[in-house]
Formats: structure tokens, C-alpha cells, sequence
């Protein structure tokens, strides 16, 4: 279950935010279809912050697999990925 961060951002659009920096950082053409499937559900769990947790893999293992599976083919888009990774932790996620 999700915590709800009361801070003055919003987090959700700041996570959109990484997201997408994150989408850019990524060829489509380079990414395997693991990490294509791990990113969909990253971006299922952003755009549905409100609902509660869907089945395993959670948000965090979700990120934290595909930072994993990209660190070494793409490190700019890992990068990314941890401040995603770190930003959610900030928010009790």
C-alpha cells in the first residue's frame, strides 16, 4: 500500500517528470522486451498512484529490477532510474 506524501510538490507529477526523462534516455530499439515490460509497470504504478498496489512485482522491485537490468548496456538511463528510485523512498514508497 502506498503511503500519500503530503509535502508542498506534487511527487506524482515529479515522477511523471523522471519518467519521461528517463523514456528519453532509452532507444526503444535498444531495450530488451524485459526491460520494455518492467518499464510498462513502473508507469502503471506512477499513473496509478490513487489505487492500491497491483499484483508482485511492487513499485520498488519493479524500479530496482530494471535499474539492475539496465546498469550495465545503459547507464545514462540507470541514472535516471535511481533518481526515480530515490525520489520514492523520499516519499515513504
Amino acid at each position: 500500500m502506498f503511503h500519500h506524501y503530503k509535502g508542498p510538490i506534487m511527487p506524482k507529477d515529479h515522477l511523471r517528470a523522471l519518467l519521461e526523462r528517463l523514456r528519453a534516455t532509452m532507444d526503444e530499439g535498444e531495450i530488451s522486451p524485459q526491460q520494455q515490460e518492467l518499464l510498462a509497470k513502473v508507469e502503471y504504478h506512477i499513473h496509478n498512484t490513487d489505487e492500491p498496489d497491483p499484483e508482485e512485482p511492487t513499485l520498488r522491485e519493479s524500479m530496482e529490477m530494471l535499474i539492475e537490468d539496465l546498469s550495465v548496456d545503459h547507464p545514462r538511463s540507470a541514472a535516471v532510474a535511481r533518481n526515480i528510485l530515490e525520489s520514492l523512498a523520499s516519499m515513504g514508497i
